[in-house]
């Protein structure tokens, strides 16, 4: 073998050997330079569903992901449009030197599994009525809509993760009663209501969202998490989630 070969051949494993080194984890900011916040948000269960573990840096760069890097990661990340940077260990280590100062307000939080999650939501809904389903699969987040007829029958616990999205659990038709009361969507929803109370043994449908309201009560008090929509001070006291967390003692 030639000299000038030698070199050449030196050359191309130091540079492998280097990339190697150089590529060992995957940083996907959340700050202004992140082209596609939602999808991001979708990559990062997309990894935990693979099995890696990935750190959630709190307060760092708009609350940014890291992980290890791998070249299927890389390659589903180009294909989501999803803006990141491939970092070396050194640099890693820095980050999270960085957040672990005390007098700094960041935190880096492991997550290790994908929740199973669900969506307390009608299952006669329009899709853009409900923003919360639009951006979980826009996202690409998987999950699974229930409503009354899954909590009553405790299908809760098959989930890690509950979003309620609107609901506010009085069951007395006030939301939207002033302006569409006579509007054909709003009287088959109030039937399906009505119909739905009866079949599982309630004369109305306010006994009903008690009992609905008594099971995510349950839910939460056994560990399960739970996120809500309720902005509306009076609707506070009946959110099983937000009683649970002493909201109601705080603003109601």
């Amino acid at each position: 073998m030639t000299h000038f070969k030698k070199i050449v051949l030196l050359g191309v494993f130091t540079l492998g050997w280097s990339l190697n080194v150089w590529a060992s984890y995957i940083l996907i900011p959340m700050d202004e330079s992140q082209k596609n916040h939602l999808k991001a948000y979708g990559i990062a269960y997309w990894i935990l569903e693979r099995n890696t573990e990935i750190d959630w840096l709190l307060n760092y760069r708009g609350g940014s992901f890291m992980c290890k890097y791998a070249q299927p990661f890389e390659e589903e990340l180009v294909i989501r449009g999803i803006s990141y940077q491939v970092i070396s260990d050194a640099q890693a280590s820095g980050i999270l030197e960085q957040i672990s100062h005390p007098e700094m307000n960041m935190d880096a939080m492991r997550l290790d599994k994908a929740p199973k999650i669900a969506v307390y939501s009608p299952k006669s809904k329009q899709p853009w009525d409900d923003a919360v389903t639009l951006v979980l699969t826009y996202a690409e987040i998987p999950y699974d809509i229930i409503f009354d007829d899954e909590v009553m029958k405790d299908e809760l616990s098959k989930y890690d993760w509950l979003h309620l999205h609107h609901e506010d659990f009085t069951g007395q038709y006030g939301k939207f009663y002033a302006h569409y009361r006579n509007h054909p969507w709003y009287i088959e929803q109030q039937k399906e209501f009505e119909a739905t109370a009866r079949r599982l043994g309630f004369e109305k449908v306010s006994q009903l969202k008690l009992a609905v309201v008594k099971k995510i009560r349950d839910y939460c008090n056994a560990g399960g998490l739970s996120l809500c929509d309720v902005l509306r001070r009076r609707y506070l006291r009946h959110c099983p989630c937000c009683r649970r967390r002493g909201y109601m003692r705080k603003y109601v």
